[in-house]
């Protein structure tokens, strides 16, 4: 059976236009893809800033109230007559209303006089915490510090408590034996107590333990992310201790971990991770950046990421409606190719 020309130019064109369109519809779906996925990485890093933003805001709170509480008349007083006391109510009300989780003013040589926070623990040297070492040569210092599970034990055993996290086994994270992390981030400032001649008295220290403390997280979703699926997340090490992504049970995921990949190259090479990454159950655009403490070392992880599925809706409603106009182009196409060999074989 032989094919009339008619019929063999229709199909040519068809078959053009088909290829062209197939074609067309893989260099949308690059192009949309890429510049979606570059849009949203520039969008974390920018959300990023902001959480570094609102992080350090809140170590620069705690050093105003340390300095401020450091130069009082009364604390000054206290130190030097080694008697914390009278003060004592006074100064259990400041920390609640400021929101700190420990008080601790030392003397001259580092000696705990007294701990707001757990009154019967005293008399023990913190000479070689390196918030202590740097006021008493008269340097005001705040930042990032890890305590251990034996130093948040002498924080008080409600603090410890708070501080102590099940490891919760994490899809795609680094395996480890340990089931149980008791250190405790804490965000932390000490300045110098001197009196009117300028000689140091002794040291104040205080500040916030993030374990289980979702502040600093949860200003950041509402500033960067309002409505949006987006989620921010402290790291000590690699382990989630505030955070507001949410497990399948609707928990905060705490007790978590990171990705393997992401805890290599943050924690272990200290490069910002932007990129997509699994957290917890999912898949995110996500940002990673290290915590380093007073003594440049890393300590943990900042991050901030959005639900990767928002980004592959709008995708896929894009390349449909380019799809569905390069599908009428092809039936336009057609229809004209048609008629012009139609008229051509007529004549």
């Amino acid at each position: 059976m032989r094919i009339s020309i008619k019929t063999r130019l229709a199909l040519i064109f068809l078959a053009i236009a088909c290829f062209i369109g197939v074609v067309t519809i893989l260099i949308v779906n690059a192009l949309i893809t890429s510049q979606i996925i570059h849009e949203a990485q520039e969008r974390v890093k920018e959300d990023l800033n902001v959480a570094r933003w609102v992080y350090t805001s809140k170590i620069r709170d705690i050093d105003r109230v340390i300095r401020w509480t450091a130069i009082r008349h009364v604390m000054k007083k206290g130190i030097k007559e080694r008697n914390l006391l009278p003060i004592r109510d006074e100064l259990s009300g400041m920390m609640a209303e400021e929101g700190l989780d420990f008080l601790t003013p030392v003397d001259r040589k580092g000696t705990v006089l007294f701990r707001f926070h757990n009154p019967r623990a005293s008399g023990d040297s913190l000479i070689e915490d390196p918030f202590v070492k740097n006021a008493l040569q008269k340097k005001g210092i705040s930042g990032t510090q890890i305590l251990s599970g034996e130093e948040m034990l002498k924080e008080g055993k409600t603090l410890a408590e708070k501080a102590a996290l099940r490891l919760i086994p994490t899809p795609k994270a680094k395996p480890v034996e340990k089931l149980e992390e008791r250190s405790g981030m804490v965000l932390k400032s000490g300045h110098p107590v001197v009196d009117s001649k300028g000689e140091v008295l002794g040291v104040l220290i205080g500040g916030v333990l993030l374990n289980r403390n979702y502040e600093i997280v949860d200003q950041i979703k509402n500033t960067v992310f309002s409505k949006e699926i987006g989620t921010a997340t402290i790291f000590l090490g690699d382990v989630r201790i505030s955070t507001n992504v949410i497990d399948k049970e609707g928990n905060r995921a705490i007790g978590t971990r990171a990705m393997k990949e992401v805890q290599e190259q943050v924690l272990e090479k200290g490069v910002p991770w932007i990129q997509r990454a699994f957290v917890v159950d999912d898949w995110y655009i996500t940002a990673y950046e290290p915590i380093r403490d007073i003594e440049d070392k890393i300590v943990g992880i900042l991050y901030v990421g959005l639900l990767e599925s928002k980004y592959a809706v709008m995708k896929e409603k894009l390349i449909l409606f380019f799809f569905l106009f390069s599908m009428s182009g092809m039936l336009v196409a057609l229809t004209v190719s048609f008629l012009l060999s139609w008229k051509i074989l007529k004549k």
